[in-house]
């Protein structure tokens, strides 16, 4: 790790140490354990497919409380995740929710497209709880195969503002985590599968074959596929703070100096174009899939979460529907203050003013970098159950007026 990873980590400390973290609602639409541990079966009729958006990653304070296994392996399933709420609306048996191997709730932190055919975390492919008794299943899946949780760190900027004689001087660190790939490197990877070569992307077609993969696996299922919650404004200011500033006027010695972590608005707009490629990428999947004759379709969570998106201002980002960033204490204030060196010269100057000790970059990964960052908090997973229901809803509606008998 460089200086500037450990200083990075100092200041997430230091941000979470001043009790800055944001809030999730857990009181709206959830679903209690106790009615997770009922009879659970071999199979489920409705099965819930997917990465951290389905599993409901950032909905639970201790990762102990996650249904088990998931609360060990990463996988990370939630009681309140949109999957649990879409169950109790089908009247689906919630003990089939209770662990992976006893029913539907299979989706899993991290997960790419290939993981859904193949498994991950030590845990059997997600397709393997499909059979030809499932009678609905949701998908949320694609954003790990950009390595958008890569992206989103590699990015993060530290900015400073001072104000001295009246005068104010900015300045952005750039490159405060040190990942495999740069930013920029990052965001290039994502882009290059959305590149159509041979009339589609690498992105469509992984997506059409696990959704034709699914249907494989359970043919006569209803398949409802939703795509991404809106993560940022797509009005960004100049730049877009992720977390609660804080004060570096005691450690400097002038009137006002404050720092912020988050993105340029050119950043923001670079994640909302990667976005919006996947979401149409997932479209083109779905009509494809389609057209062949598959019971599919989307839900476009995008569209019902735009105005609920993370508007980059201090004061607002937590009405939010998403989290921002989410930071947890590892160390006591004044141990932030005494090892790392903020110089105020550099910052003046336009150069790296702040540094910390190269070890923390080992305690980032291991206790800074809360995984609940840049999630849906439960009020989304709440819209993205409804939108489902309305899905399942309409389509049983039509399949029974199709077929009276």
């Amino acid at each position: 790790m460089r200086k500037t990873t450990g200083s990075f980590l100092r200041v997430l400390r230091l941000v979470a140490a001043c009790s800055l973290l944001a809030t999730i609602p857990m009181s709206l639409g959830t679903v209690s354990a106790a009615r997770l541990k009922t009879n659970a079966t071999a199979s489920s009729a409705y099965v819930a497919l997917g990465d951290s958006y389905a599993s409901g990653e950032g909905l639970q304070s201790n990762a102990t409380t996650y249904i088990s296994p998931s609360n060990n392996d990463g996988c990370h399933r939630s009681v309140t995740a949109y999957p649990v709420l879409v169950a109790a609306n089908l009247n689906v048996d919630l003990g089939q929710f209770e662990t992976y191997g006893s029913g539907g709730f299979v989706a899993c932190s991290g997960a790419t497209s290939k993981d859904l055919l193949k498994g991950e975390n030590g845990e059997p492919a997600q397709l393997s709880a499909l059979s030809s008794a499932t009678r609905w299943v949701t998908v949320t899946a694609g954003g790990d195969d950009l390595h958008f949780s890569n992206v989103l760190l590699a990015c993060l900027e530290l900015r400073a503002s001072v104000t001295v004689n009246r005068t104010t001087r900015s300045y952005t660190q750039s490159n405060v985590v040190h990942e495999s790939k740069t930013c920029d490197e990052y965001v290039a990877s994502a882009n290059a599968l959305f590149d159509v070569t041979n009339g589609t992307s690498k992105e469509v077609a992984a997506l059409e074959h696990v959704y034709e993969q699914i249907f494989v696996h359970a043919p006569t299922t209803e398949l409802a596929v939703l795509n991404y919650p809106q993560l940022f404004t797509e009005s960004p200011p100049t730049f877009c703070p992720v977390a609660r500033g804080i004060s570096l006027s005691p450690l400097f010695k002038v009137r006002s100096a404050q720092l912020n972590v988050g993105y340029s608005a050119a950043q923001i707009a670079a994640f909302n174009r990667v976005e919006n490629e996947l979401n149409a990428a997932i479209a083109s999947a779905v009509s494809d899939v389609s057209a062949l004759g598959g019971n599919i379709r989307l839900v476009d969570v995008n569209s019902l979460t735009k105005s609920s998106a993370i508007p980059c201002n201090l004061t607002t980002n937590g009405r939010s529907d998403m989290n921002a960033l989410r930071v947890s204490v590892g160390s006591p204030l004044t141990t932030v203050v005494e090892n790392c060196h903020f110089d105020l010269a550099h910052l003046l100057s336009l150069r790296p003013f702040v540094s910390c000790p190269l070890y923390e970059g080992a305690v980032f990964l291991e206790n800074v970098a809360a995984n609940e960052s840049f999630h849906p908090k439960q009020v989304a997973h709440q819209t993205m159950a409804r939108a489902v229901e309305s899905l399942f809803s309409q389509v049983s509606t039509t399949t029974t007026t199709q077929n009276p008998s």
